[in-house]
Order: structure tokens, then C-alpha cells, then sequence
């Protein structure tokens, strides 16, 4: 059960100097919210940790959890990931442990801000991201920013960093802008469908922006199409298997299984390695270089002035493409589902938008979808390097520590009645970073966020502007596990028709 690290940025705020408040107003009004908020209290849970300072320290050894093989809990998080997590809090407490691996190795669930708090805050060599990412090597390789720690990876992210704001963020926005008008227009109109292959098709088409500019690589139609096939395996539980783990002969037995999809994947992977080492090849001999990502990369030497490699190269690009549009294709697909359910949202959001005067409350839409279905549900795990205490529990060298986002965004103290679908929460102020975390937390924030939510707002406001959301099926979708991100299980199935009248919106 590991979560991808997406590439990281400094957060916009100091996380030394923030108010030990949620800064939103969970009310529903635009006044902030008290300074000071109450942690809920889970029902009682054998050797639960403590929830204060003055009890005792314990060992997180002695932390509570389920007993069943580490497969069966990847199972049963698989088939229901939020009916598990949430069964786990409700029996164990806010502080928990699981199973993962072969053979099995315990993971501390936390899921409280201010021990979410302390884990961003910790130092870069007490808590290690680079060894927690095995889930997807598959795609990522090792050697990009996801698998760098300390140094390493501040000198990296500093490198990046400049590839997702400022100027190049400008014309990322414009292009995002321009791209979603196109796509949007093209989508079916008048017939149920899915649309999370649509949205997600758009989001790789914002990633290519993102990593080639205004340079295009003469490859990209095909590089898109092998791309998009080759994700498709995510749907699978054997993406979460650690295949560079396994022998080559096992390798070749369950490739030879092919409803597995091992072979398929492993074939187009192949295809898609070849294709982004031609527009690497492309790029250098034209000399063409920007403020993009790949330009960044080009330009990035190692302390002995050697260039990254080929491997390096491809390890960073393939990244951004996995994690740069998963996660933004499911957050959209949620929020379409979740409109579509709420006429009141969706009618004020519609008359917003149709207005054109201010943003706030597509802004809020977004914010609240992520805090429902956050894209990566449960943080990348922190390796442990050296002992810390976090909310009264010692965590010892080699555990793993997982912040669960799911779980803290249903925090009833901190958002009233969670499972209502509210955008009014983050009017008036900004969300809390220890209490709001879709993107992640402190050194490895995800570095492309202000991508993420500029795309949210542009989709939605197109699909808005020219549609009419219309739903058949009334019953909500379930969760689908897809490799790291949750996904609805039909993919966001509704219908589009061109809207005829003002208001815009209907439902069926």
C-alpha cells in the first residue's frame, strides 16, 4: 500500500509560524474560524496512543491494528479502500497500524494534524520519501526527484521548481486555457459515457505542455496513444505488485497470463522508453530551450559536470506523466459526479461562472473536492532514519510512517458533517496545510498544485459554461482502486447536452 512521491515545492506559507487552527471556516460562513481547534475524539481503542503530552510515551509497536496477512489487507484496501480505512479508525483509533509487503512489514497510520503536522516539520535526514515509492517503479524507475532525499533532493527541487511557477506557470495556464476549450468541444454530447478517459486524456495532453513547452516533439500523437494504453494497466491489482522485485522467471510466467495485463504493460512501456529518448534526442539537436521541463532537465549537471542520463532523463519525465495526471483526471471526474448530485452547488457555481466577476467559488468547488476524494488518498510513507516521537508515539529506525488523508479530511471537528459535498467551507480563507493536504505536505509538496487546481477551475468552468450535466443513475459510484489514486468504478458516467436555456444547469 505505497504511495507515489510527487515532486515537491516549498509551501506558500511557513508551516513553522501557522496557527494551530484550521484558518477555514467550517461553518459555512465567510468568517474565519476559531484560533483554536478541538481534536475529535475516536471511540476507544486498545493501547491507543496518547492524546495528550502528559501521558506516557509508547513504543509504535504497541500501536492497535488488524491482524490478518499483509495481502489480505492490501485486498481488502483494494476492493474498498474507504470502507477499510475508515473501519480501521473507527476500531482502532486515530493512530494505527497495518501490514504491507511480502513479507509483511507494519505501516503507522496517522491521522491527526498535529501529528501530520510534526511529520512535515520533521528534519530531511530523520524522515526518508525515497525508498517509499516501490509501488510505482514500475513507471518511475529510481532515479528522479521521487527517489532523492536530503540534499539531493533540495538541490533538485530547486532546479525544478521554476519549470511549475512564475512565467512558465503563465504560459502553462494560458496553454491549459486553450487546450481545454478544444477537448471540451469534442466530447460527446447527448449519450451517457464516461468521462474520466476523456479528462484524463486531457490532462497528458497539459503534462506534455508542461514537460516540451511550445516545442512539441514530432512523436507526441503516438507517445499520447501509447501512454494512455499503457495506464490503462493501473485498473489492474497487479499494478501494485513490485515486479523489479521478482525474478526473471516469474516475470515470464505471469506475463504469459494475460488477462494479468503484465505483458501488455510491459510491451507499451518499452515503446513508450524508445519514444521519449527520440524527443529528448529531438529537443537537444534543435537547441531549442525554454523555461519547460524537459529544458530544466537538459541543463541539470552532476557535481562532477556530467548531464543526467538517458535513465535519469526518462525516470523524471515518466513521473510528471503518472503523477501529473492521474491524480488531477480522478480529482475531476469526482467533481463532475459530485455537481451532478448537488444542484444547489452546481446551480451557484454555474451562475458564478456565467457572471465572469470573481473565481472564489469554482476555487471552493475544487478545494472541497479534493478534501472528499483527495487524488492520493494516503501520503507517500516516511522511512524513518532516526528516532521521533510524533503524538506521544516513538517511532524507531526503518518504520514506516503514512499520513492519511482520506481519514483526516473526515475529521467531523475540523469539518462538520464531513460527507456533504460544501464548497461554502473554504470561502473567506484559505484551507489549513496541516488540515487540507490533497498535495501532501513540507518538503515534497507537490510541486506542480498550482498546476492541478488551475486545471480543475479551467475544465470546470468550460464544461459549465457550455453544458448541461444530466445524470441517469442516481445511486453514487463506488471507489475503484487505481494503482495509488481512487477513481469512481464507472468512470464519472453522465450525459453532456449543449445548454439551451439560463440557468445551465439540469438533472435528470
Amino acid at each position: 500500500m505505497d504511495e507515489p512521491r510527487t515532486s515537491s515545492a516549498e509551501p506558500q506559507e511557513s508551516e513553522a509560524t501557522e496557527a494551530a487552527a484550521c484558518p477555514v471556516d467550517h461553518t459555512g460562513a465567510a468568517s474565519p474560524a476559531p484560533k483554536a481547534a478541538p481534536k475529535a475524539a475516536p471511540k476507544a481503542a486498545p493501547k491507543a496512543a496518547p492524546a495528550s503530552p502528559e501521558k506516557a510515551t509508547i513504543h509504535a509497536s504497541e500501536l492497535p491494528g488488524p491482524k490478518t496477512h499483509s495481502m489480505v489487507q492490501v485486498l481488502q484496501y483494494w476492493k474498498h479502500p474507504a470502507d477499510f480505512m475508515l473501519k480501521c479508525r473507527e476500531r482502532y483509533g486515530s493512530r494505527f497500524a497495518l501490514s504491507r509487503g511480502i513479507p509483511p512489514r507494519p505501516l503507522y497510520v496517522i491521522t491527526e494534524p498535529e501529528d501530520v503536522k510534526k511529520m512535515f516539520l520533521a528534519p530531511a535526514d530523520v524522515l526518508h520519501t525515497g525508498l517509499s515509492s516501490a509501488m510505482i517503479e514500475k513507471f518511475t524507475g529510481t532515479t528522479g526527484l521521487a527517489w532523492l532525499d536530503e540534499e539531493e533532493h533540495k538541490v533538485r527541487r530547486k532546479q525544478l521548481m521554476p519549470t511549475m511557477h512564475g512565467k512558465a506557470l503563465q504560459r502553462i495556464e494560458a496553454s491549459i486555457d486553450e487546450m481545454t476549450k478544444a477537448d471540451v468541444a469534442a466530447w460527446p454530447r447527448g449519450e451517457i459515457t464516461a468521462l474520466h478517459p476523456y479528462i484524463h486524456r486531457l490532462t497528458l495532453n497539459v503534462i506534455r505542455e508542461v514537460i516540451f513547452g511550445k516545442v512539441t516533439p514530432t512523436c507526441w500523437d503516438e507517445l499520447l496513444d501509447v501512454l494512455t494504453q499503457m495506464m490503462r494497466f493501473n485498473d489492474k491489482i497487479m499494478s501494485t505488485m513490485m515486479i523489479h522485485r521478482m525474478s526473471a522467471r516469474t516475470i515470464r510466467t505471469l506475463r504469459a497470463i494475460r488477462p494479468l495485463g503484465l505483458d501488455e504493460f510491459l510491451k507499451l512501456r518499452d515503446r513508450a522508453d524508445a519514444l521519449i529518448a527520440e524527443a529528448v534526442k529531438e529537443r537537444w539537436d534543435s537547441g531549442d530551450l525554454g523555461n519547460d521541463f524537459l529544458s530544466a532537465l537538459l541543463g541539470i549537471t552532476h557535481e562532477d559536470g556530467s548531464q543526467l542520463s538517458a535513465v535519469e532523463l526518462r525516470d523524471e519525465m515518466m513521473t510528471i506523466f503518472l503523477a501529473g495526471t492521474e491524480t488531477t483526471a480522478v480529482a475531476l471526474a469526482w467533481a463532475f459526479l459530485y455537481l451532478s448530485r448537488t444542484p444547489e452547488v452546481r446551480e451557484r457555481l454555474v451562475a458564478e461562472i456565467d457572471a465572469g466577476e470573481s473565481n472564489a467559488y469554482l476555487t471552493a468547488t475544487a478545494q472541497e473536492t479534493l478534501r472528499l476524494r483527495p487524488s492520493i488518498p494516503n501520503m507517500i510513507a516516511r522511512q524513518v532514519m532516526k528516532p521521533i516521537e510524533i503524538g506521544g508515539v516513538r517511532y524507531e529506525p526503518g518504520m514506516l510512517i503514512w499520513a492519511s488523508a482520506f481519514l483526516l479530511h473526515r475529521n467531523p471537528t475540523l469539518y462538520p458533517d464531513p460527507e456533504a459535498f460544501r464548497p461554502e467551507r473554504f470561502l473567506g480563507a484559505k484551507p489549513g496545510i496541516h488540515t487540507w493536504i490533497p498535495f501532501g505536505g513540507g518538503r515534497i509538496r507537490c510541486l506542480g498544485a498550482d498546476i492541478a487546481i488551475s486545471e480543475m477551475k479551467a475544465v470546470l468552468r468550460e464544461v459549465l459554461s457550455t453544458c448541461e450535466i444530466h445524470r441517469v443513475d442516481q445511486e453514487p459510484e463506488a471507489l475503484k482502486s487505481r494503482i495509488v489514486v481512487i477513481r469512481p468504478d464507472k468512470g464519472a458516467r453522465l450525459e453532456l447536452r449543449n445548454r439551451t436555456r439560463e440557468p445551465s444547469m439540469a438533472a435528470d
